[in-house]
């Protein structure tokens, strides 16, 4: 006999029914509801599913008091939200899987089955089913990377369309500026971080591709970062760190190319070869 395969599954993370159980008594009735909840989101082909109180009521066999009671905890839990359109209100779940990470969790677990029922399991296998298994972090700038934890921590709502947002907004601006605006919103507790100036006004934006003649030839300048009260300069064949700020380090080391710009060391160095010269 052979079993037929299970369609639109509702999946549950360990993580939620943890939430769930904290809630004592209502444990069953939260995991009835939120479960009652994503099978009409599946069956509607939405995640605003049309679930009605009343209707609900019908559906659960429930009192119309356990309905909203319950409706409320999920709501305070950061799980739904009631949206109105026109006369009907529908439930919005914020959180449901999509079928790439059902194939994953169903993947997983006919895995774990396998692995089970095999003596001989390689070590270095589980390592990788594991790895696999981990939900993929976005290639985004490691600064903004920073801004997403502090998103999660704060429990600030953001979406692919915001993380684009941000992206763009970071685009072509110095690692030094895009610390100043982030780290200054972390501190200030605000929901997005700002520019206060143009990329063309930024003060640091005109030393890009200059280069610094110091004890080793930095060729063009890329990007600068600030760490630990120290400048980091990166440069295409180099990268330096130093307590010099960078406009007076490039007052008075740096030069341009194109431009031939003897540089306040090279000149002392030519110097010092005349006198050698003269000597003889």
């Amino acid at each position: 006999m052979e079993l037929e395969p299970i369609e639109n599954p509702i999946v549950i993370h360990p993580h939620l029914l943890q939430r769930f159980l904290k809630h004592d008594k209502d444990y069953a009735n939260l995991l009835a509801l939120y479960s009652f909840y994503i099978y009409h989101a599946q069956r509607q082909k939405t995640n605003q599913p049309l679930v009605t109180d009343e209707f609900t009521r019908k559906g659960m066999n429930w009192a119309i008091d356990r309905v909203k009671k319950t409706k409320r905890i999920l709501k305070k839990m950061n799980l739904i939200e009631v949206i109105q359109k026109k006369k009907y209100y529908y439930v919005h779940l914020f959180f449901i899987y999509t079928k790439k990470k059902i194939g994953e969790i169903l993947g997983k677990c006919t895995q774990s089955l396998k692995s089970s029922k095999s003596k001989e399991v390689s070590p270095t296998k589980v390592k990788e089913n594991k790895t696999k298994l981990k939900p993929s972090i976005p290639n985004i700038a490691p600064i903004l990377k920073q801004w997403l934890d502090y998103c999660d921590k704060k429990k600030i709502k953001y979406g692919k369309s915001n993380i684009d947002y941000w992206e763009k907004k970071i685009d072509k601006r110095l690692t030094i500026e895009q610390q100043k605006a982030i780290y200054t919103a972390i501190q200030k507790g605000w929901k997005d971080f700002f520019f206060t100036t143009s990329v063309e006004e930024l003060k640091y934006q005109k030393l890009l591709g200059k280069c610094l003649m110091m004890d080793k030839d930095c060729d063009t300048l890329v990007d600068i970062s600030y760490k630990n009260k120290r400048y980091i300069y990166q440069f295409k064949n180099i990268q330096i760190s130093t307590k010099a700020p960078p406009l007076k380090l490039f007052d008075k080391y740096g030069y341009v190319k194109n431009e031939h710009k003897t540089t306040s060391i090279v000149s002392s160095v030519q110097d010092k070869i005349r006198g050698v010269i003269q000597r003889f």
